[in-house]
């Protein structure tokens, strides 16, 4: 009868797939958990009912609170309280390297390496065990393996076992068979071939030392039609399936899958015979991830996937698969990964996270996370979970959700800055629930930051000129800043060049407060004198006019005084003399120069000039203006103003409070969970709260040292916040693309990496887009001309067909200016 109920509770599988937690588990590990106190860590946990069984390599256990340590070697058990158990002391000589509860609710499934447990016959590699009295349950019986054994799963009622071993029971099977898992007979289920080491290295530890080819780790969806197996190998059945290889197992024979990648191909450092460290698959099966070690071989740049995390989607198939978020670590490695619902958790010997540019150093965006890390699954971000295991040593062996939180197995002494030798648990019960990163809906109410009305009566501007770049809007509603990025111009000889710079640049106090700094991000340049640069504006005759030009040193081979010198004549005067841009105001600084010519010397032309003396001329911007016309100031330019909107219609536009805050200097906004988030001209990103009629304080966001995307701040136009996927997108000035990072409001991190999103042919011309924002499954976008439009959007693309919502020939909204977006409660 025994055996009857075994048999039948046995073919129910426990959940090895993440715990589907709903919130992030706590910092702090409890303090009534055994501690492990030598050897080489922990590699595997598992509960059933009140006890958890703990394997590794390892000889002493103490429970807290006790003088003396119990010897345990390899294998112990305690119960709820933290008691250890005095009955389950199974005898194992070798390392354990995972356990599995066995689902009868009194067993579990011990792997590893050892040759027997109890010196009971047939327990070679794996062994069933009672986790009350700790003896074997001979009713199963190891088929024998010639090489270790590393991960298990029971799923289906077959139980997988990976690993390094080419015999089982005698017959020749490699990496990963099937057992019975009431009897350890071997099934028919798997019979796949893996072969070629990926390294071979006889000298190599990491992560579990050369043992030709195998498995390191392999992953179950919770339905069991997917394993998702990585290791040292490079094909399998003859197939191309480099360190990772997705095996359907849903039918009564597993079959490979032809899901493949060769992002893990590149050969990383010498000391991993595989770099691929763990796998894990998401509670609902839809996607996995897997971690490496490596070292640093060129991190983003080089398309490499050693030290990272990376995430892939389980539905995919075909070959040249890649991954849908990676997440750096610097040249260091990580060693575990686990999903739950709401992080994917990482463990590893590493100091930082999205650090995609930096081996063994701080690079742009870093942020620092020692040992452990939880990351947002949406874009692998670090969330605000910092949790440190210490000391680092190798890292985190394995880690398995349960109810009660998050287990880990470990080779330090303490977690979250307390005492968990080796292992420990972080409780759910006191855990963060991660906000929902509410964009808003539709219908609801937009808002333009800093509108501008543009002025009544005659222009003072007669000319504005961004040498070198694209057209840039002006800032007080007159003429925008015309582009300059043709050889040929009515306005100048040929012969110049035109460059654009990608940093921060500053200002000094000549430079009009309505003048754009992105002015000085573009530049036009002579490179050879012959002829010098010339430029001819025809104007009215008999008006007094003042030249104003734009000057700032963006190249930094002509950084320092010195490097880059020359002459500039207006009207056949020279009115700069060796002027010298590095010595005035130094380097990626603006400034203005201003030159007043008389209505009686005025002949009609306006001749400017520049000489060569050191290096190559160049002029960043030029602005001809009218000093007699004396204009009024901007109407509005740091008000705010509210439109309600429907998905069809715009309703009535009022203005609102602006807080004392000048919103002309704001570049882009979005709202997320009531909270506004803002870009702005100095480069800086800040979030204050908004309840829809006040501003609160604002708070900077810390960069750290992301100086790329502050230099993308003071040239933004429109951004917008997807809650899907994690992506901050944007547009620059005068560029037709459309950009977007990473980003996480709970931790307010950036990502360290720019992408481009998709050209979907939709006609968008992004240089024009003003603003813009995510509702009811559209996007809705400003534009230079005054339209409010909407399109289907799809995670960046944008497929449909473009509709014009509201505008200054539909209901006499004007949409042109402002930082523009939805509240979000």
């Amino acid at each position: 009868m025994a055996a009857l109920v075994l048999t039948a509770l046995s073919a129910t599988s426990p959940s090895t797939a993440g715990e589907d937690h709903d919130r992030v588990v706590a910092r702090v590990p409890a303090t009534w958990t055994p501690i492990v106190e030598d050897g080489g860590g922990v590699w595997g946990t598992a509960t059933v009912g009140n006890v958890t069984v703990v394997g590794g390599s390892f000889t002493r256990v103490r429970a807290r609170g006790a003088a003396n340590a119990v010897t345990r070697n390899n294998i112990f058990a305690f119960n709820s309280n933290g008691t250890i158990s005095n009955t389950f002391v199974p005898t194992i000589g070798s390392r354990v390297w995972d356990i599995v509860p066995a689902g009868d609710g009194v067993s579990v499934f011990v792997a590893g390496q050892f040759g027997s447990v109890n010196r009971v016959s047939r327990t070679n590699r794996i062994a069933r065990i009672n986790v009350n009295t700790g003896a074997v349950m001979t009713t199963f019986r190891s088929p024998g393996f010639d090489g270790k054994v590393m991960d298990v799963e029971l799923k289906n009622g077959r139980l997988y076992v990976g690993g390094y071993f080419s015999v089982v029971g005698g017959q020749p099977h490699t990496a990963l068979v099937a057992l019975d898992p009431n009897t350890g007979a071997l099934t028919n289920h798997v019979d796949l071939t893996f072969t070629d080491v990926f390294r071979s290295s006889t000298t190599a530890t990491i992560p579990s030392g050369f043992s030709g080819v195998g498995i390191e780790r392999f992953a179950m969806t919770p339905d069991g039609s997917r394993l998702i197996a990585v290791g040292n190998f490079r094909n399998v059945n003859g197939q191309s399936r480099i360190q990772v290889a997705m095996v359907d197992t849903s039918g009564a024979t597993a079959a490979l899958t032809d899901w493949s990648t060769t992002r893990y191909s590149t050969t990383c450092s010498g000391n991993f015979p595989t770099y691929t460290t763990g796998v894990d698959t998401s509670p609902d099966g839809s996607y996995f991830a897997i971690s490496t070690g490596g070292a640093f071989n060129g991190g983003a740049n080089s398309g490499t996937l050693c030290d990272s995390i990376a995430r892939w989607e389980t539905a995919r198939s075909g070959a040249g698969q890649q991954p849908t978020w990676v997440d750096y670590l610097g040249g260091d490695s990580g060693t575990a990964v686990h999903i739950t619902g709401s992080a994917v958790y990482i463990g590893g010997h590493f100091r930082w996270t999205n650090n995609a540019y930096c081996g063994d150093c701080i690079g742009p965006g870093t942020v620092k996370r020692s040992g452990m890390a939880a990351l947002d699954v949406r874009n692998g971000l670090p969330l605000t979970w910092n949790a440190g295991k210490l000391p680092l040593r190798w890292g985190v062996m394995r880690f398995n959700s349960t109810a009660e939180g998050l287990w880990i197995g470990h080779d330090g002494t303490t977690l979250g800055g307390q005492p968990a030798g080796r292992v420990g648990l972080m409780p759910l019960v006191d855990g963060k629930i991660l906000p929902d990163d509410d964009t808003g809906s539709l219908p609801g109410d937009a808002f333009q930051l800093g509108r501008v009305v543009a002025p009544t009566g005659p222009s003072p501007i007669v000319y504005r000129v961004n040498a070198g770049g694209p057209e840039v809007p002006s800032t007080d509603g007159y003429a925008n800043w015309a582009a300059d990025q043709d050889a040929n111009s009515a306005y100048r000889n040929s012969g110049s060049n035109a460059a654009s710079w990608t940093q921060g640049f500053g200002r000094n106090a000549s430079v009009p407060t309505a003048t754009p700094t992105e002015v000085f991000a573009d530049e036009r340049w002579d490179p050879n004198g012959d002829p010098e640069m010339q430029w001819n504006f025809p104007v009215t005759t008999g008006v007094p006019l003042q030249v104003r030009l734009y000057f700032a040193n963006g190249y930094d081979g002509t950084q320092f005084p010195g490097q880059r010198v020359f002459d500039v004549s207006v009207e056949g005067q020279t009115v700069l003399d060796n002027y010298d841009i590095a010595a005035d105001v130094g380097h990626s600084t603006g400034t203005m120069k201003s030159f007043n010519i008389s209505a009686a010397a005025n002949d009609g032309n306006v001749d400017i000039d520049l000489g060569h003396v050191v290096e190559n001329p160049l002029i960043s911007a030029i602005e001809i203006v009218r000093p007699d016309i004396v204009p009024p100031p901007p109407v509005g330019d740091d008000d705010v103003y509210r439109t309600g909107l429907t998905e069809t219609a715009a309703g009535t536009t009022t203005q609102v409070g602006n807080g004392n805050v000048d919103w002309s200097s704001a570049h882009g906004a979005f709202m997320a969970d009531g909270r506004l988030y803002n870009g702005w001209t100095d480069g800086t990103f800040t979030w204050r709260p908004f309840n829809g009629t006040t501003f609160g304080t604002p708070r900077d966001i810390n960069l750290n040292g992301l100086t790329a995307f502050a230099s993308e701040l003071t040239q933004m136009r429109a951004m917008w916040f997807d809650r899907t996927t994690g992506r901050l997108y944007f547009t620059l000035n005068g560029q037709n693309t459309l950009y977007y990072r990473y980003f996480t409001p709970e931790s307010l991190v950036v990502g360290g990496v720019r992408f481009t999103a998709p050209n979907t042919g939709s006609g968008i011309n992004w240089s024009t887009v003003r603003g813009g924002f995510l509702a009811n499954g559209k996007l809705h976008f400003s534009n230079s001309d005054g339209t409010l439009q909407t399109v289907q959007w799809q995670s960046g693309a944008v497929p449909g067909t473009v509709q014009t919502l509201s505008g200054p020939s539909v209901d006499g909204h004007d949409w042109s200016t402002g930082a523009l977006f939805l509240r979000a409660p």
